[in-house]
């Protein structure tokens, strides 16, 4: 027997389902007020327990969003007003790239066709052959929690033939994604923590200290005003956020929500980046994700958890070993330490990541696992339903690549039954003799170094593709080129009077 009840809360229409205690199951699904109507509301419960699989006994989740269809979109741009539609897409390095449509325009031509733009002006393409096709994934629809009169959607990259573009990282995460299907595991969970810099003129009357802004209460946090619309903002937008609060530096702030499926977590990274700098400047301030904005505080980090499904059950967890860990995730993890150094230009992809990657600052310099280790590379968080934790990259990742090589290094770690010991001492306190003892490897300690690294690593370069990873390759090494050739004011105050 099936149970089924209906709330409001904060705007959305909440749906739970359950099925008896023989076989005890909960699954929910939200989607905003203003969707609402009976017909739809009938739909989403039909197509529900339509889903319910009685070989499993298990609910496969859709989300209310898989629903969308241009005469859905068209009743919800009319009942709300929408005068603009804003077409999201990112380019390979991960940067937002948008254009305003006008909802009629929108409606008539751009949601079904697409439109035709100029790849090579965004990176994606050379200028010998740069005509690309942006197609919104109509899934992705929603109203702009900050603008009411403008809403948005994600566009996948198609070439000329429609076919997926090679160089789209939503593609590129996709075929990851598929893979890992491809060996059984059906869904994949991912769940990122953003932590960024909150800059104003006006600094407040309370002063942290560098390194101590933990848990900091307001007024200290003089922030949390911003933080609370910001997180309300995400629910509005159908997230479901655990919390909010002062990080250790000095202005910084960090955001949590739940786990999503991982192009979904990839979209939200690109979001939650976008949605905080607008809210910001409503408050007068900056907000940065630069890796290491300041020399003698912490960095920011865009760790990311991450857990692989088959038939509903978590193939990480085992409940006999002393860690919860299964040999899956023994192996998994050993894939990700493999490769841990082929992914860390595509982990930390600018000059000024490796400058966060510097002990006593909780941020991974070594490549190792552990289960409550915070100097390790990869953690696993204290849960009975656990997950992996991979700490080293930062938020100028481009979260589609990052997820889609996580995906292939951990896979190839099982494919290759990889297996590393678990190193639980302070790792910023061995001595050079000690990490060559228990063979720990480091992480590239600058960019060239990580693109040579990537360069070598077969595995992590197919997870790019070709095309992709060459594009990227050349990119960053302009960015070496260029940032190797700077005067900066370092060089006056060393070498001006050698």
């Amino acid at each position: 027997m099936f149970f089924c009840s209906f709330q409001h809360h904060h705007g959305y229409i909440i749906i739970e389902f359950r099925n008896d205690n023989a076989y005890p199951y909960f699954f929910s699904s939200s989607f905003p007020l203003h969707y609402f109507c009976y017909d739809f509301l009938l739909y989403l419960v039909l197509d529900e327990l339509y889903l319910y699989s009685t070989f499993h006994k298990k609910f496969i989740t859709k989300s209310y969003q898989t629903l969308m269809n241009q005469e859905k979109i068209k009743k919800i741009i009319e009942k709300n007003d929408i005068k603009w539609v804003q077409v999201h897409f990112t380019d390979l390095l991960g940067r937002l790239r948008i254009l305003h449509f006008s909802s009629d325009e929108f409606l008539n031509f751009v949601l079904e066709k697409g439109f035709n733009f100029d790849g090579s002006s965004v990176g994606l393409a050379g200028v010998e052959e740069s005509d690309l096709i942006a197609i919104p994934d109509k899934k992705t629809f929603l109203i702009l929690p900050h603008e009411k009169d403008e809403a948005r959607v994600i566009a996948n990259i198609h070439d000329t033939s429609l076919k997926p573009f090679p160089a789209d990282p939503r593609y590129i995460l996709n075929k990851a994604i598929e893979k890992a299907k491809r060996q059984g595991y059906n869904e994949i969970k991912m769940s990122p923590e953003m932590e960024f810099y909150v800059l104003s003129e006006y600094g407040g009357n309370y002063e942290i200290e560098e390194k101590s802004g933990y848990f900091a209460p307001p007024p200290i946090d003089d922030a949390k005003d911003y933080r609370k619309e910001l997180a309300e903002a995400l629910i509005e937008s159908g997230y479901s956020v655990k919390y909010h609060h002062h990080e250790t530096g000095k202005y910084q702030h960090e955001v949590e929500i739940k786990a999503l499926n991982a192009i979904e977590a990839a979209d939200f990274c690109i979001y939650f980046k976008y949605l905080a700098r607008e809210i910001a400047s409503l408050y007068n301030s900056l907000v940065t994700f630069m890796p290491k904005p300041f020399s003698n505080d912490a960095g920011n980090g865009m760790h990311a958890h991450i857990v692989l499904y088959s038939r509903g059950k978590n193939v990480f967890y085992d409940e006999n070993d002393k860690y919860n860990m299964s040999q899956t995730a023994r192996y998994f993890i050993g894939g990700i330490i493999e490769h841990a150094r082929g992914m860390a230009a595509i982990a930390n992809p600018t000059v000024n990541s490796y400058k966060r990657l510097i002990p006593n600052f909780e941020a991974p310099c070594y490549i190792t696992w552990a289960r409550y280790n915070r100097s390790s590379l990869i953690r696993i968080p204290a849960k009975k339903e656990i997950d992996i934790e991979i700490r080293n990259a930062d938020p100028t990742a481009n979260p589609y690549l990052f997820y889609a090589v996580i995906i292939y290094a951990g896979l190839d770690g099982i494919k290759k039954k990889i297996e590393y010991e678990a190193v639980e001492k302070n790792l910023y306190k061995l001595s050079e003799k000690e990490i060559r003892e228990y063979g720990i490897k480091k992480m590239p300690s600058n960019l060239m170094e990580a693109i040579e690294e990537l360069e070598n690593d077969n595995v992590i370069k197919k997870a790019i593709g070709r095309e992709a990873v060459e594009m990227f390759i050349e990119e960053k090494k302009k960015e070496w080129r260029r940032y190797m050739t700077e005067i900066t004011d370092l060089d006056y105050k060393f070498y001006f009077h050698y």
